[in-house]
């Protein structure tokens, strides 16, 4: 154990680099919310608001919306950064499929009664 060091360092980095790029799914959720909070208090609407809110996120798709001081990003950049995440992630549907062995076997074979 004469690395604890190197192990600390490494470990302080691999955390940084995590939390830098976990940033971009953070801001492109709140730019996303941020879109659905405006739409929402202009119409009642879903259709209307829907389109409400892609207009303002394409309006942010060429402004520099996140700024972590070396440089700078706009909505475009950072939701192409952004983790993408899956249906079971955002609350999506969850679906089990059960197979019967036996009534695959029954249907290869054609229900054929010859043992």
């Amino acid at each position: 154990m004469q690395n604890k060091g190197l192990v600390k360092l490494f470990a302080v980095l691999f955390g940084l680099v995590s939390i830098y790029q976990l940033s971009f799914t953070f801001k492109a959720n709140q730019i996303e919310d941020e879109a659905k909070q405006i739409a929402a208090s202009k119409t009642e609407d879903p259709i209307q608001r829907a389109a409400d809110e892609a207009h303002y996120l394409d309006s942010l798709s060429n402004v520099d919306v996140y700024n972590i001081g070396i440089a700078k990003y706009t909505y475009d950049d950072v939701k192409s950064k952004a983790m993408n995440l899956g249906l079971d992630l955002k609350g999506g549907i969850n679906v089990i499929l059960e197979i019967s062995v036996k009534d695959i076997l029954k249907g290869l074979s054609n229900y054929s009664k010859d043992p």
